[in-house]
């Protein structure tokens, strides 16, 4: 491999930066002659990499690997408690919060509270609020801030990252990076919601490695993230992955959209909760005065304790989330899906229902090759990922 001339090319400097730090990241306790090995650099320039790393502190000495013949080499890693990220999740119901270290460890997660409905000009306000509090609480220096990302359940224009739809919110044609911007002084990512949970899989959960796979959330809405051959696959305007308005019963009630028998209709947490208000509604009407959540939560209690009305709720959507997930099967060919944001806290009642309805609808050996699990975080994922999005430019992804 012919080595680039990063002497005067400050864009081959930043690129061989990133890749050597995310060889650092990637692999536990690594060399400067490894480095050179896996990258083609030589060893003059690697080595000059490594000590400018070294002195911002992105990286750290950790004592000696084996020798193979001279002196012990010295092994690399990522310097935890040195640069951070900031991740907010904008829901109807709260903002998650969370603080990562370049490593991916948490240092801080709250879930704040919306006493009202958010307009963007409040969500500004109150991500500013928690901001300036995280940075006073945790004694942050602002230039070891990478930036904030910011989960929107919605649409954005994929060139502008303005929000053109994000109906849960009732939010349209809206800009708020802009504002964000000027309020906190630093970087701003904003991302679709199910896209922030898929960077949050791919970099710290169950797709580490993972090149082809589908991350779907299941809340008050359903959307998927898509990774396909390592990248986040995006379509042609930005908005992949709108899989909650893929059509399943042709008799089904009527979406939002517009079409009938979406999957939103059948599989949502509120599709199921609004199920289960018009089940126990005759024998008890203050079920009616129930938020969402409550009603959720009082499906699952019974669920669980073996409730067979409960339990088939939670059934007749686990099929039409089959059906869905064997249509995107065939048309992605995943090697994994993981099903999150509410879902861990219901997969051991579903999850057999849902392979084997995927496998109705998929074709066998594309079903054979796919593995599909519940996600190991819970509604923290989209904040997580929010916060991964900055780190992630500093790796050059």
């Amino acid at each position: 491999m012919r080595e680039p001339k990063t002497g005067n090319n400050k864009y081959l400097k930043e690129l061989n930066q990133a890749t050597i730090l995310d060889l650092i990241r990637t692999t536990a306790g690594i060399s400067r002659k490894a480095l050179a090995d896996r990258t083609g650099l030589s060893a003059t320039a690697t080595g000059a990499i490594v000590k400018e790393l070294l002195g911002a502190e992105f990286i750290r000495e950790v004592g000696e690997g084996k020798s193979s013949g001279g002196r012990k080499p010295v092994m690399l890693e990522l310097n935890p408690d040195s640069y951070y990220a900031f991740g907010f999740d904008i829901d109807m119901r709260f903002i998650y919060a969370v603080v990562l270290d370049i490593t991916g460890k948490i240092h801080y997660e709250e879930k704040w509270e919306n006493k009202s409905s958010l307009t963007p000009e409040e969500a500004v306000r109150q991500i500013r609020r928690i901001f300036d509090t995280v940075v006073s609480d945790l004694k942050l220096r602002k230039e070891r801030i990478l930036g904030v990302g910011v989960s929107i359940p919605g649409m954005l224009d994929i060139t502008t990252r303005k929000i053109y739809l994000a109906p849960n919110l009732g939010w349209s044609d809206v800009d708020i990076r802009e504002g964000l911007s000027q309020e906190l002084d630093v970087p701003v990512y904003l991302d679709n919601e199910a896209m922030c949970s898929a960077f949050c899989e791919n970099w710290l959960g169950i797709c580490r490695g993972v090149e082809d796979f589908i991350c779907i959330n299941i809340e008050s809405g359903i959307g998927a993230g898509i990774f396909v051959r390592g990248k986040i696959y995006r379509g042609y305007t930005g908005s992949a992955g709108e899989v909650g308005h893929i059509s399943v019963d042709e008799n089904g009630p009527r979406c939002k959209c517009g079409n009938v028998g979406c999957l939103e209709t059948m599989a949502s947490i509120s599709a199921m909760a609004q199920k289960y208000r018009e089940l126990v509604g005759e024998t008890c009407p203050a079920v009616s005065e129930n938020t969402i959540d409550q009603n959720f939560e009082a499906l699952l209690k019974g669920a669980r304790e073996g409730e067979p009305a409960c339990l088939r709720i939670f059934r007749t959507a686990a099929v039409s989330l089959g059906k869905a997930i064997g249509y995107l099967i065939n048309a992605f060919n995943p090697q994994t899906i993981v099903l999150g944001k509410k879902f861990p806290q219901y997969a051991g009642l579903v999850l057999d229902d849902i392979a084997k309805s995927a496998a109705r609808t998929a074709l066998a050996h594309l079903a054979e090759s796919c593995t599909i699990v519940p996600s190991s975080f819970g509604e923290n994922s989209s904040a997580l990922g929010a916060a991964i999005i900055p780190i992630r430019k500093l790796f050059g992804k």
